[in-house]
């Protein structure tokens, strides 16, 4: 994870750490959601590297319980371009999670499905790659009421490209009632 998107999501979590005293139980219901993410890749017999740090994701989510909510997400996992080749990533996660709520702070994991599609080229010759993959992940969420920020890990395998996608995001969510 770069310097830059540690130390975002550093000053928005204690930005929020300095309102606790006034915050109340996390509210449930219907939530949207935004962050910004760091994608890295590990190819297998290749290495790991990432494509670019301008990525985000957008959320949808209910939470019908204190333990339990049902999120979809979209992915940008960043794009690329170099001598005359170019990648894009993206993905469409549905994942049900576990939380474990302590005062203001939510603990959870996630389990569920990953819709993943690479589009590329290579001198003007195009392909794309898409699949369906198991995701997992787990995170930590500070929330204030409607308002919640939180950051999480999710990684899933892209297998058709023989690649494990690791994805760390600083996200911010507002639950209407």
């Amino acid at each position: 994870m770069n310097m830059k998107f540690a130390a975002i999501a550093a000053l928005g979590m204690a930005s929020f750490a300095a309102i606790a005293p006034q915050a109340a139980a996390a509210d449930n219901g219907f939530y949207l959601g935004a962050g910004i993410t760091d994608t890295k890749f590990d190819v297998k017999n290749v290495g790991s590297g990432s494509l670019d740090d301008n990525s985000f994701k957008l959320i949808a989510g209910v939470r019908p319980l204190d333990w339990l909510a049902v999120e979809a997400n979209y992915i940008d996992l960043g794009s690329d371009k170099n001598n005359g080749a170019s990648v894009d990533g993206k993905a469409f996660t549905v994942s049900g999670l576990l939380l474990a709520e302590f005062g203001i702070v939510d603990l959870y994991a996630r389990g569920g499905m990953a819709n993943w599609k690479f589009d590329g080229s290579f001198n003007g010759i195009r392909n794309s790659q898409d699949g369906w993959e198991p995701t997992y992940g787990a995170g930590v969420g500070l929330h204030f009421g409607s308002i919640g920020v939180r950051a999480e890990y999710e990684t899933f395998d892209a297998s058709d490209v023989d690649t494990r996608v690791n994805t760390f995001s600083v996200s911010f969510t507002y639950t209407f009632l």
